[in-house]
């Protein structure tokens, strides 16, 4: 079996933290709910130091997170924001840093996401895709290097090219409308849950079937939307969302 982690990000309460492992198997993907019992408030370091762990005990391939993964890089096509954010259309925009985000109260989800991608490729070594290399020499990393990706997902997108109405946002999603989600998804995609998701975590569900075909080698049902991340200022800028493919 193939497997990744995918999750669906937040930054003030743990229980807003979809945590799901997606296995492709024979007949399709089975998909695990984790639960993320730590203390609130999240810290980014603490959760990526449990994730890593999560990720290391169900040996995956890579991790997925809904989450921007660095800052814009300057004179790009895209004013105020970073290419992939204008590509797929999100309403978050991530500009220069260290404060240039719409709308202004997207800053704290912004630095945390950021600081979350840090520490798995300074700390742990994964690699963005389109990269070219792991992490930056830097004195402490650990882990295998390039043994794993972490990649950014934006599950809206991913719901638009499955040919898919998206899932309401949270505030709008009654339990009938979460149900219809399901069965849309699971009428697309050969799937299998463990138990009936949250909001939350049916993104995370949604966010990491691109991730999981990447891991497996199925480049052509992958969208790789932005420009290859890299370093600036001692930061990520730019990099890319990875979205399911019309031909999944």
């Amino acid at each position: 079996m193939t497997r990744v982690l995918s999750v669906d990000l937040a930054y003030k309460r743990h229980r807003d933290i979809g945590v799901v492992l997606l296995d492709a198997t024979e007949t399709g993907i089975e998909a695990t709910i984790v639960d993320a019992l730590l203390a609130d408030p999240p810290h980014a370091h603490t959760l990526a130091d449990w994730l890593h762990a999560l990720a290391e005990r169900h040996h995956v391939a890579g991790i997925a997170i809904d989450g921007p993964l660095g800052w814009k890089a300057p004179g790009t096509d895209a004013p105020h924001c970073r290419m992939s954010e204008k590509a797929v259309r999100a309403p978050g925009k991530t500009g220069l840093p260290p404060d240039g985000v719409k709308p202004r109260g997207y800053l704290a989800f912004t630095e945390f996401s950021i600081a979350l991608f840090e520490r798995f490729t300074t700390r742990y070594g994964y690699a963005l895709p389109g990269s070219g290399h792991a992490v930056p020499e830097k004195q402490g990393a650990t882990g295998d290097r390039g043994a794993r990706f972490v990649t950014e997902t934006f599950p809206t997108a991913a719901w638009r090219s499955l040919g898919l109405t998206p899932v309401p946002g949270k505030g709008r999603t009654t339990p009938d409308a979460l149900r219809e989600a399901v069965a849309r998804l699971t009428a697309r995609v050969p799937l299998q849950l463990d138990r009936a998701p949250t909001h939350d975590q049916l993104q995370a569900v949604v966010g990491g079937l691109a991730p999981l075909a990447w891991s497996r080698g199925h480049t052509q049902r992958v969208t790789l939307a932005g420009e290859p991340p890299h370093r600036l200022d001692g930061s990520w800028r730019e990099g890319y969302i990875m979205i399911p493919s019309t031909l999944y």
